[in-house]
């Protein structure tokens, strides 16, 4: 095969990844000649193919892929911004961290490798950081389109004016019907229902048969109180999903504002007998619907044993435990978040991720998992987070490690989010 030949597969197999084709970018890049590649050329067909099978879902391959080059090459900015990229396409976020950061600090001004390291220290929940890494890769010229979304999660979750950054993506990509949902819930969660109600008509626009829209545009009705309009969503949505729990979950939320508590909580009971979901977002929104119910109505018992299906359902959200808190925590003018390690004896049930390389341990005997908490200071959090995990029925509990640490204004103390994955372990495996 000529050179020529090479570089247009090559080149090929770039263009057809950024056009969202990963299957047919592997197989030029299986057509390549490796042997008569030059070194650069080789670090550009390994880059690419460990990309195009990490968009496959094929992590261990994109690994193999990368190893040898990383070895004959360690200081390949590109490769590893890649590896880096195939790590948190694995949730190892602080190998993936440190990955890419070495590929930045190689070469200062690639925007991928900005975007991508923002986009892990998102994962890791260290907001701050990951709001200046956005911007910085915006400078020079990343991806607006899908930096500009990112970056309004961001601003969401440090509680900051995301609508301005959704709107800016959003006269780029009219056509995102879930940005335009995304931005209507913003609106409601601000009360201004008259520009979610906007946003709504937007999306509907794009896909009027999405779920998500008819549902939250069914939520925001409520909480307007244009109740004709809700149970138009609720039509919709039982068209589009009739055996789906969600149009059950927004009757409810009707008959919640009707003041018919008895038989809205009669649905939520309902719900949370079943013992199959659709899929697993169907059981979190349920769980996070009939927490806010519960949590309004000060139903505090019952609240303490749906987060105990929460934690056995590894669904302990944001979402979920926010509506417990403010029902059950502490109010406080300030406090701190902090993310924790806690290592507990190995059980079943947990969302295991392990390090097997190829072979399972013969018994896992204990488990770590990140654990979020608000409190007071640093030894509050030590207590909440042993007491939360023994109240769920952990055994042998400890604080493994601090990893993450904000402070927080007019919160409530307690629980603020329990990871759904568990890394798990025997007592003699090396860590």
């Amino acid at each position: 095969m000529q050179p020529e030949e090479n570089a247009a597969l090559l080149d090929r197999a770039n263009r057809l990844l950024e056009d969202g084709k990963p299957d047919e970018s592997l197989q030029c890049l299986d057509a390549v000649e490796v042997a008569a590649l030059d070194a650069e050329d080789r670090i550009e067909w390994a880059s690419l193919r460990a990309w195009a099978l990490t968009e496959m879902g094929r992590d261990q391959e994109a690994l193999e892929t990368l190893d040898p080059l990383l070895e004959e090459f360690p200081k390949s900015a590109r490769l590893l911004g890649t590896l880096g990229v195939v790590l948190s396409n694995t949730e190892d976020l602080e190998d993936a961290r440190d990955a890419l950061e070495e590929a930045v600090e190689l070469r200062p001004d690639d925007e991928v490798s900005l975007a991508n390291l923002a986009l892990v220290y998102e994962k890791l929940r260290e907001y701050e950081r990951s709001l200046r890494l956005y911007d910085r890769a915006l400078r020079l010229g990343a991806d607006i389109d899908w930096v500009l979304a990112r970056r309004a999660a961001v601003l969401t979750e440090l509680g900051r004016y995301a609508e301005t950054t959704l709107k800016r993506y959003l006269c780029l990509v009219p056509e995102d019907a879930d940005q335009w949902i995304a931005l209507g819930i913003l609106h409601s969660d601000d009360t201004e229902y008259a520009e979610a109600f906007a946003c709504y008509q937007q999306a509907e626009r794009v896909e009027p048969n999405a779920a998500a829209l008819r549902l939250n545009w069914g939520v925001t009705a409520v909480r307007a109180g244009e109740l004709r309009l809700a149970r138009a969503q609720l039509a919709e949505l039982e068209r589009i999903e009739p055996r789906s729990t969600r149009p059950w979950l927004l009757r409810a939320f009707i008959l919640e504002e009707e003041q018919q508590l008895t038989a809205a909580r009669v649905i939520y009971e309902r719900i949370l007998a079943r013992s199959r979901f659709a899929e697993e977002g169907e059981l979190t929104y349920a769980l996070e619907m009939a927490m806010d119910f519960f949590a309004r109505h000060r139903m505090r018992s019952r609240c303490e044993r749906l987060l105990l299906r929460a934690y056995a359902a590894n669904a302990c959200t944001v979402e979920l435990c926010e509506a417990y808190r403010e029902a059950l925590g502490e109010p406080v003018e300030q406090a701190y978040w902090y993310s924790v390690l806690i290592e507990a004896d190995y059980r079943p049930g947990l969302a295991e991720v392990h390090d097997h390389d190829g072979q399972r341990p013969r018994r896992f005997t204990r488990f770590v998992r990140a654990v979020q908490v608000v409190a007071r200071n640093h030894d509050d959090a030590v207590a909440a987070a042993l007491d939360f995990a023994r109240r769920m029925g952990e055994r042998n509990p400890k604080i493994r490690e601090f990893v993450g640490e904000e402070t927080l204004e007019n919160t409530h103390t307690g629980v603020y989010e329990v990871e759904a994955e568990s890394y798990v372990f025997a007592d003699d495996q090396v860590q």
